[in-house]
């Protein structure tokens, strides 16, 4: 390993240790890059990778709502702005219980290279706050987003920060946010935030887009092996928005989900999730988001409570598309043990370094890193941003036909970067490869501040 990414690596260890999420996230991106810096030793002088792996700035601010009861609530809010270089910061706000600085900072860091592999002028941030809307009344949702948004106005903008929807903030929540950035502006920005309902300037297929794109990478990894989606089986966690993209893609081109999971347990449906059951799979998260057991008692398929699919072996691809870490070690084994070829990440760092580690050695196996396979979301958001600065609506066909080319088009750009350096058909050093390259060249040219 190049000294330079090892001492950094190191530095970040120490004095990011209590944050081991993103201190992850940043020992995955670094260690694949030494061959760049062993061919660019200005960016040591430069102390390049220091500047990288420091936000350019982040924001914690108080958000006081008032609940149905009349009482007031308090909840922390964040937004960071991790790496402008390449163009105004850009990324989802994530509304959960669980969200914490270090989250906040793990995602920030992904995107800024998931960004740059979109090959638009996107830089990175993201967003969120301890606030949990499950179980919220819709009034007690919309308080907390007029109050978040108070406090975060003032730091946004088309051409500054373009926040967008997260795990807990979907259309409802952007909704409520957009017309609270508007009424304390006093201008129609909507270019402002992504993922607006289609009334507000939204892009259409923006929910589906994130799973649409992790196929589209998925049909090219299968084509570079000389192979075809057609009769694919694939097993995947979770069933929210990209899950559900990636079911509804699959379908359209001739594969099918046999296996998804929720908080609860995991469904077997051997016939696939298709038709009408695409359809289902929204009533039914609308109505309870941590449990698909329903799913199984309607089509009277198998259920499995407790427990994840991997390791099962009718199936021709996992696709890990629920939250970070939710591949551990022993997950990995079992799906190694099962003689499954592909394993596509999808999720946001769903696969410990470990594990993830591991399955790159297994020889039989082909893997995907999520900062390339998900990119796709992002991608549309991109494209909706593009909509609202020419004050134009695309078709479905349209939106879907540039994300279709952006998903091949990052997919070459990892495989070619792996191959520059010797590393043959390595997607995940290839992905980090070519996004750090753009970025830090981007950074070096600017000039050191």
């Amino acid at each position: 390993m190049n000294a330079h990414v090892a001492n950094t690596i190191e530095y970040v260890k120490k004095t990011h240790a209590g944050q081991p999420v993103f201190v992850q996230a940043v020992d995955e991106m670094l260690s694949s890059i030494s061959p760049v810096l062993d061919a660019h030793p200005e960016y040591e002088k430069a102390d390049l990778l220091k500047r990288m792996v420091e936000p350019e700035r982040m924001f914690t601010f108080r958000v006081c709502w008032l609940d149905d009861h009349g009482n007031w609530q308090t909840n922390r809010g964040w937004r960071v702005q991790f790496n402008g270089a390449i163009g105004p910061y850009k990324g989802g706000l994530r509304f959960q219980k669980n969200v914490n600085e270090d989250i906040i900072k793990f995602l920030g860091f992904e995107q800024t290279y998931k960004n740059c592999l979109t090959g638009l002028p996107m830089g990175g941030g993201k967003g969120g706050s301890d606030f949990d809307p499950a179980g919220k009344s819709d009034g007690e949702v919309m308080r907390f987003c007029q109050s978040y948004m108070t406090a975060l106005y003032r730091y946004i903008g088309p051409d500054i920060d373009v926040p967008a929807g997260d795990m807990g903030v979907g259309g409802r929540e952007i909704g409520y946010l957009f017309g609270q950035y508007r009424r304390l502006k006093g201008v129609w920005e909507n270019g402002v935030l992504t993922g607006k309902g289609l009334a507000s300037g939204g892009s259409l297929i923006r929910p589906e887009a994130t799973g649409y794109g992790a196929v589209y990478y998925l049909q090219e990894v299968l084509a570079h092996e000389n192979d075809t989606i057609e009769g694919k089986r694939l097993a995947i966690s979770g069933y929210g928005n990209v899950a559900w993209g990636i079911m509804k893609k699959a379908s359209q081109l001739g594969a099918k989900v046999t296996y998804f999971a929720g908080p609860d347990g995991y469904i077997h449906d051997p016939d696939g999730v298709t038709g009408e059951k695409l359809d289902y799979i929204l009533e039914m998260r609308a109505k309870d988001p941590l449990h698909c057991k329903p799913y199984a008692e309607k089509y009277g398929v198998e259920f499995v409570p407790g427990a994840k699919c991997w390791g099962v072996k009718d199936v021709d691809v996992y696709m890990p598309a629920a939250t970070q870490n939710d591949v551990a070690m022993e997950s990995a084994e079992k799906i190694a043990a099962s003689g499954v070829k592909y394993y596509i990440e999808v999720a946001n760092m769903p696969t410990t370094n470990d594990a993830l580690n591991y399955l790159r050695s297994q020889k039989h196996m082909v893997v995907a890193p999520s900062k390339a396979v998900n990119a796709g979301g992002v991608g549309v958001s991109g494209l909706e941003m593009s909509q609202n600065s020419e004050r134009l609506v695309w078709t479905a066909e349209e939106v879907d036909a540039q994300l279709h080319r952006m998903m091949k088009n990052i997919h070459r750009i990892s495989m070619e970067a792996a191959e520059e350096y010797g590393l043959g058909y390595d997607l995940v050093s290839g992905a980090n490869i070519a996004s750090f390259k753009k970025v830090a060249e981007a950074m070096y040219e600017q000039g050191i501040f």
